[in-house]
């Protein structure tokens, strides 16, 4: 048997966790379960909701105000927020940023554009799963309905 004190038994907890943290990190599909428990604690939605509190509009409320979309499940919205959370706590290349909707009013139009096209690519991500696997994201839509009109995008990209 091994004396403890010269061969200190290894702490294999910290290890595990550290393992199941960088797994996570890397795991592109993370955000199709908003609502499980991630290795740092709180759901995706939860983490959301913590960094945007009640009354901070964000890039998804703007999103979800449009006319388009306000036949929107709360399934669409609650994937919508994981995937923005998860690729803002990854540090992914396509995250959303600004995310608040304040910042992103103060850009010029064609980066607010640049950060509606960065959403759009998202959104479409989710919404195409989520039909993928049977549920209705925004009903009566067979594809995600726009974001930005060709017509402000011809105006921003124009001007």
């Amino acid at each position: 048997m091994p004396d403890p004190i010269e061969e200190p038994r290894q702490d294999t907890s910290s290890e595990l966790l550290g393992w199941e943290t960088d797994r996570w990190e890397i795991d592109r599909t993370v955000w199709q379960h908003p609502h499980e428990k991630t290795p740092y604690g709180t759901t995706l939605v939860q983490a959301y909701e913590a960094a945007h509190p009640d009354g901070e509009v964000t890039v998804i409320d703007l999103m979800l105000g449009l006319d388009q979309y306000q036949d929107a499940s709360q399934d669409f919205e609650d994937y919508l927020i994981a995937m923005v959370q998860s690729r803002a706590m990854q540090l992914a290349p396509d995250r959303v940023e600004p995310v608040e909707a304040e910042a992103l009013l103060k850009l010029p139009k064609r980066a607010q554009l640049r950060v509606f096209d960065q959403l759009t690519v998202l959104a479409s991500q989710v919404f195409d799963w989520m039909r993928a696997q049977g549920m209705d994201p925004v009903p009566g839509a067979t594809s995600l309905p726009p974001l930005v009109t060709e017509a402000d995008r011809d105006r921003i990209q124009g001007s």
